[in-house]
């Protein structure tokens, strides 16, 4: 089997039966996703007990969403810090007339 054919695998999370078409070589990220996401929500059955099933799964989903919502501000504040670095030598390395001064030995005898 190559590593982009796809399989279907069939995961489970609060009790749910989920089906998922993944590449043969997503699996084992498919099943640490699953077991993450099924171990948040074990934690919070165990802290509501009185809440529904479904109330859970959306405590999960929200969860999740925010962790993925906070990653790509992150991103985003490090991709914008890098164009930042990125624009800082490019000025840097054309506010010289002669940039080849750079690579001219100094004279010994001075």
């Amino acid at each position: 089997m190559n590593d982009s054919d796809k399989i279907r695998m069939y995961l489970n999370i609060g009790d749910q039966r989920v089906i998922v078409d993944a590449e043969f070589a997503e699996q084992d990220f498919v099943r640490d996703v699953e077991k993450k996401v099924s171990s948040l929500y074990r934690k919070l059955r165990l802290a509501f007990p009185a809440r529904a099933n479904r109330e859970i799964l959306a405590m999960v989903a929200y969860k999740y969403a925010w962790f993925y919502e906070d990653l790509k501000a992150k991103m985003n504040e490090a991709q914008a810090e890098v164009n930042e670095c990125i624009k800082a030598i490019d000025t840097d390395l054309n506010s010289s007339d002669e940039p080849e001064d750079y690579f001219i030995a100094p004279d010994p005898e001075k």
